[in-house]
């Protein structure tokens, strides 16, 4: 197999070409090969499942690391539009909530990990690296959680590649099962919740305070549906993934205002 220049760079993997409408996932240095094997495993479940996810094609070795080789998807990603033509930012906000609300909608399937454990792990992180009051976010988590809604973990519009069949949903490292709200905060938190500066969205590149704003008001606005009587819990749930976000190492100052929020709901979760 034949690994060509890198066409695209995350925070854990470069994507390459490899052949006609391939592409392969190399992990990073930093990267261990089992995520890039959950990643696959999780793709896969939740293509099958009725998500918009790319085709897992093979897993296989190259010069010793674990590679995930995929569909290519063609396309301009969400972001890429969004800088393309700012004044469009409200109406792809729009779009990356009718996206949400249709992955959100789907049952997800048991191989997926639960939300609840990963939040707690992220967590129990996020306190031993910042501040230990932060652990007390795990007194915000429901009891006896059991909901079994698709959640992508990670959705944004760099995460949107805006395909010739439609948009197709990348990156599913973080797809886990739980509730619709808790994933809908995490979006809301990655694409501008708590007034984000740009150097907040780092995954966001070209950010603008007035692109950020457009982008989330709109997509808030179109999750409404989604969110149904769990409206009303969506800022303690925010306050929750801040806290759990706060293990990846970023914005920290402006993650710990969001979680220091009073909140006079922060029952709600329960």
């Amino acid at each position: 197999m034949k690994i060509g220049d890198p066409i695209g760079r995350g925070t854990r993997s470069t994507v390459h070409l490899c052949g006609p409408g391939v592409v392969a996932k190399v992990p990073l240095p930093t990267t261990p090969d089992h995520w890039i094997r959950s990643e696959a495993l999780y793709t896969e479940a939740v293509r099958t499942a009725g998500a918009p996810a790319p085709t897992l094609i093979d897993v296989v070795e190259h010069e010793g690391r674990v590679v995930g080789i995929y569909q290519q998807i063609v396309g301009p990603s969400m972001w890429d539009m969004i800088i393309e033509s700012p004044s469009q930012a409200a109406h792809h906000g729009r779009e990356l909530a009718e996206l949400h609300r249709r992955i959100v909608s789907l049952r997800a399937p048991l191989t997926v990990p639960r939300q609840s454990d990963r939040l707690a792990g992220k967590i129990r992180r996020a306190a031993a690296m910042t501040d230990p009051e932060v652990a007390s976010a795990l007194d915000l988590l429901p009891d006896g959680w059991t909901a079994t809604d698709l959640c992508h973990g990670d959705l944004h519009p760099g995460n949107v590649i805006l395909g010739v069949d439609g948009p197709v949903v990348i990156d599913w490292f973080d797809a886990c099962r739980g509730r619709a709200v808790a994933d809908i905060a995490r979006s809301s938190l990655l694409i501008g919740a708590g007034g984000a500066t740009a150097g907040s969205v780092p995954h966001l590149p070209g950010a603008t305070p007035e692109m950020l704003e457009d982008l989330h008001g709109a997509y808030i606005d179109g999750m409404m549906s989604a969110l149904g009587g769990a409206a009303a819990d969506l800022a303690v749930w925010c306050r929750i993934e801040a806290a759990a976000r706060l293990a990846e190492g970023l914005w920290v100052d402006e993650l710990l205002a969001i979680w220091r929020q009073t909140d006079a709901s922060a029952v709600a979760a329960r």
